[in-house]
């Protein structure tokens, strides 16, 4: 012992010894046996009460598979079966739900004491069932009357039965599997067949569901399938009292053509308009062209060789003949020779003056080219009179190409309305046509189709009780008596006012020890033996 832990030779008490403890334990044992082998007896007597008086507990495991991520089976089965697969957790929730426990049962006609009970469960029931349990429920009655709660004995006994059920049952799942095993406990053998039962309820009950699940979306979607129908054929009917009443045929490929029409046209007016200006032109030059043409001409004219210029050139031959003869005789510049020179100008300037041919008789007709102005004229006249009457009609037409044309946005906003309207009736009949399909398919396939759910082993009767294991119930209860008679031993022994050498051993409380006294047998004297290093007692002190 350090010098730190110990003041003028004794133990520090806040220093826990574990030999000095298990001396005082035993010390308290041996004095108090009977404490110790009482409470063991007791233990066992409260285990044995157990086993006689608490029902067994049995245990039966039935293996369930769920479907996993099976992406093939998925997609087949993606297009129509659509209520057929749950969540596995949601599996495990409804496995347990108060209408398959119910008629679980009803079918295998369970009671009370058929199942299982948790601990608190059970003691309230060992409490309702005793006699003390009774005269106080009867007592409490009559000073507390309870307020009627419209259940009668066997639906409240349903209820409880129900409720311990649903703690008798669980669901696990094995490792990383899609395998669950599914825990049943019960206070006989018959826990195997409940457990069955309960899974083939549960199947059925599914399938049922899933069937009941499908027909009512079979129904609603066919109503809403005839509903969607009613309006995709009052929008088509709407549709087409609106093309009938504007004229309307095949979108628009009639005002299509008249708007060709209508460009064709205004090119059309285009070039009357130009040719009118064209042929008024042409008028304008004819007339003119009338008012200088004179209205008869000369048809024909007969000439003849005019007798004077030929007399004129007879004499003039004259001339030249005595010309020639003179300048044989004369000189060139004889006046002889010169005269006759001046009368050969004379005689030439004559020639020239008269023409070689006159007129012998003439004949005056109607003049041609003024004729063939005046045909001209009426038939530009005639033209352009046609030209004119076609230009007012083809304005006329254009016109009406025109207005109705104009009209044409406000109609084609109506129409794509209708069309808009149509098509997203047209869209939402179809949807609902496939999923009304679909819901047909999954209707008729829900009770034959692979479920996603199946019992890959049903629950066998169990071999030998799952608790209370009796070996070890009455080695534990043993334990812990031993454990409780100890404690309570060591309690008396710290309460019953005795000072024994072990509780003022060294560390055990703060007071000196002087001696111990000695006790011999009958007429023995009682001995002082003191301590090593204490002083003797004074005779005051033995006083």
């Amino acid at each position: 012992m350090t010098e730190g832990n110990s003041t003028n030779g004794y133990r520090d008490p806040d220093t826990f010894d574990v030999k000095t403890t298990l001396v005082g334990i035993s010390e308290a044992a041996r004095h108090h046996k009977g404490v110790v082998l009482g409470t063991c007896v007791m233990m066992l007597g409260l285990a044995t009460l157990y086993v006689y008086a608490w029902p067994p507990i049995y245990v039966a495991h039935s293996k369930l598979m769920a479907e996993g991520a099976d992406y093939s089976r998925d997609a087949f089965y993606g297009g129509w079966d659509v209520f057929r697969k749950d969540d596995p957790k949601t599996e495990i929730e409804l496995m347990t739900s108060e209408p398959v426990l119910k008629e679980v049962i009803e079918t295998d006609h369970l009671t009370f004491d058929d199942v299982y009970h948790p601990c608190l469960s059970q003691l309230t029931y060992f409490w309702q069932k005793s006699l003390p349990g009774r005269m106080y429920h009867a007592v409490k009655v009559r000073l507390f009357p309870e307020a009627p709660s419209g259940l009668t004995p066997q639906e409240i006994e349903l209820v409880k039965t129900m409720v311990d059920l649903r703690a008798s049952a669980s669901v696990e799942p094995l490792g990383e599997t899609n395998i669950g095993n599914l825990t049943l406990k019960g206070p006989s053998r018959r826990v195997a067949q409940i457990a069955n039962t309960l899974v083939d309820v549960y199947l059925k009950q599914r399938t049922a569901r899933h069937f009941e699940e499908a027909q009512r979306s079979h129904d609603a979607l066919k109503n809403e399938l005839a509903l969607a129908g009613k309006e995709l054929e009052s929008i088509e009917t709407r549709r087409k009292e609106f093309a009938e009443k504007n004229g309307l045929s095949f979108d628009f490929q009639k005002e299509n053509l008249e708007l060709t029409k209508l460009t064709e046209l205004e090119t059309n007016i285009a070039n009357a308009q130009a040719k009118i200006a064209e042929l008024q032109a042409s008028l304008h030059e004819v007339e003119e062209q009338l008012a200088t043409e004179p209205l008869m001409q000369t048809t024909s004219v007969i000439t003849q060789l005019n007798s004077v210029r030929e007399a004129e050139k007879t004499k003039r031959l004259d001339l030249q003949t005595a010309l020639i003869q003179a300048r044989d005789h004369y000189r060139e510049d004889s006046p002889e020779v010169q005269e006759i020179e001046r009368d050969l100008a004379k005689l030439d300037a004559m020639l020239v003056a008269e023409p070689a041919r006159v007129e012998a008789a003439t004949t005056q007709g109607v003049n041609l080219l003024h004729q063939d102005s005046i045909s001209k004229r009426d038939a530009l006249r005639t033209e352009l009179a046609g030209t004119r009457s076609g230009l007012e009609a083809m304005r006329a037409t254009a016109a009406v190409l025109r207005a109705r044309i104009a009209a044409v946005p406000a109609l084609q906003t109506t129409l794509r309305d209708l069309d808009r309207e149509l098509a997203s009736s047209a869209d939402r009949y179809h949807a609902i046509e496939e999923k009304e399909a679909q819901a047909t398919a999954s209707l008729v396939t829900t009770k034959t189709a692979m479920p996603s759910l199946r019992v890959v082993e049903y629950a066998s009767p169990p071999a030998e009780v799952w608790w209370p294991k009796t070996k070890m119930l009455y080695a534990i209860s043993l334990l812990i008596g031993l454990i409780l008679g100890l404690f309570a031993a060591m309690i008396r022994s710290s309460f019953d006012g005795l000072v024994r050498r072990e509780h003022v051993a060294q560390g055990r409380r703060a007071m000196p020890l002087y001696g111990t006294i000695a006790v011999g047998g009958r007429g023995w004297p009682l001995t002082l033996a003191p301590r090593a290093g204490t002083a003797a007692l004074s005779p005051s002190d033995r006083d």
